[in-house]
């Protein structure tokens, strides 16, 4: 697998990994475990952030 396929792969799971964390929020029925499954979804965007820039950096490389 090359390392574009890789961080294709790996974007599309913390898209993932992010919009079902705000779903959790969403249905969380006290304020603790919205809180958390938010500040989960915010993980996920930094890191989906992270890798977006290493696909666009190895994008310009070739």
């Amino acid at each position: 697998m090359r390392t574009r396929d890789a961080l294709e792969m790996a974007i599309e799971a913390e898209k993932k990994a992010r919009e079902k964390y705000r779903e959790l929020a969403k249905q969380a029925e006290d304020p603790e475990s919205r809180l958390l499954f938010e500040q989960l979804a915010k993980e996920e965007d930094t890191h989906h952030k992270k890798l977006t820039d290493m696909l666009k950096a190895i994008k310009l490389l070739g």
